[in-house]
């Protein structure tokens, strides 16, 4: 059974590579993104450990270290994703990270089997099994956070997919690891079997982001400041908010995300979804969110439009500047310019542009 057992340990490697890579590619990236594509570069590398053989030590060494960011970072990954991008704070990170040292100090002892156990070995590989077991538990029980049966049923069915996954594959791995120390005929099953859930996991996190990316995690009330324990002035605290959203526009481009919703865009400003709201109509002047992104969307595309060499093709655009499809970009566009977008277009290669309302879109402020 080893060639199953390396069979599937190397579709689960280049599942965890192409996960990287995918990652890496997304224009905007989320902190949940961002940490699975460590947890995902850090899990190649772990499954790739049991099969190092006779690889000179630097790589082995390399290997274990490199592969100490699996279930602690996942961890992480599952606070961001059931929370929201405030989910994960440095304490939190720190935590993660000190196991991934202990992590790494075991398998560096392990490595070294003519060495006799310490008193310091014994301690690390104790200290190792309680924190691991308790981020097992914890990454388990993170999507019962905040139950509520007010939530949409997909966003239920979400959570209790993660735990029936994530709970089946770390109790048959735990259980066949337990059962190959005894019968060393199962260590293959035990591989293909780790390889296998490894696999599982990573496409359900893909499957998992590209619903968050449309849906952000309902907000948990308990955690919302009280109204009448605000810290700072109303003026002050709307300055602030409008700084951030300043820099979620301008900075980070959100208005180029096809579907963003206000919900999520609060989030990850840390701000209530009403909160933002009422800045965006009462403070900021602007009709609803969804206008606000429009104009940014077209003034987006009116730089794209006006580029003497450009070629690309309106579509194309349209998707560039966050448009989920053609029909929605011609009516935001001709709504705020006043001409669709093959005349603005036409009228800037003619370099006749006085007669479009372009200063306007192209100077978008917030104050």
């Amino acid at each position: 059974m080893r060639w199953w057992a390396g069979t599937m340990t190397a579709i689960a490697v280049a599942m965890a590579l192409l996960s990287l890579f995918a990652l890496l590619r997304q224009p905007v990236k989320r902190n949940a993104e961002v940490l699975f594509a460590v947890v995902s570069g850090s899990l190649a590398l772990s499954l790739m450990l049991p099969w190092a053989g006779n690889a000179p030590d630097w790589m082995k060494w390399t290997l274990a270290i490199g592969g100490a960011a699996t279930c602690n970072g996942f961890w992480l990954v599952s606070r961001a994703l059931f929370r929201g991008d405030n989910g994960v704070s440095l304490r939190h990170v720190v935590l993660a990270g000190g196991v991934a040292l202990l992590i790494a100090l075991h398998r560096g002892n392990a490595m070294q089997a003519d060495v006799p156990p310490s008193m310091v070995t014994v301690s690390i590989d104790a200290l190792l099994t309680l924190t691991s077991t308790t981020l097992l538990a914890l990454t388990f029980l993170e999507p019962l956070r905040g139950w509520s049966m007010d939530w949409a049923p997909v966003e239920r069915r979400l959570r209790l997919s993660f735990m029936a996954l994530y709970g089946s594959c770390v109790l048959s791995t735990t259980l066949l690891g337990e059962l190959a120390h005894a019968f060393p005929v199962l260590a293959p099953w035990r591989s293909g079997i780790v390889a296998l859930c490894a696999s599982a996991m990573i496409g359900f996190t893909h499957l998992a982001f590209r619903h968050r990316r449309q849906v952000p995690p309902p907000s948990v009330r308990r955690d919302s400041p009280a109204p009448n324990k605000q810290a700072s002035a109303p003026s002050e605290d709307d300055a602030r908010l409008a700084a951030l959203l300043r820099h979620q526009l301008q900075v980070l481009q959100v208005y180029r995300e096809p579907g963003l919703r206000v919900a999520e865009l609060a989030s990850r400003m840390g701000t209530a979804e009403h909160r933002l709201s009422k800045l965006i109509t009462q403070h900021l002047g602007e009709k609803n969110f969804n206008h606000l992104l429009n104009r940014h969307r077209v003034a987006h595309a009116c730089r794209l439009l006006a580029m003497q060499d450009g070629l690309d093709s309106i579509l194309h655009i349209s998707g560039e500047s966050g448009f989920a499809s053609l029909g929605p970009f011609n009516r935001a566009f001709k709504a705020i310019m006043g001409c669709t977008p093959t005349e603005y277009r036409a009228n800037c290669r003619d370099d006749e542009p006085s007669g479009f309302p372009d200063g306007e879109c192209l100077e978008l402020r917030l104050e």
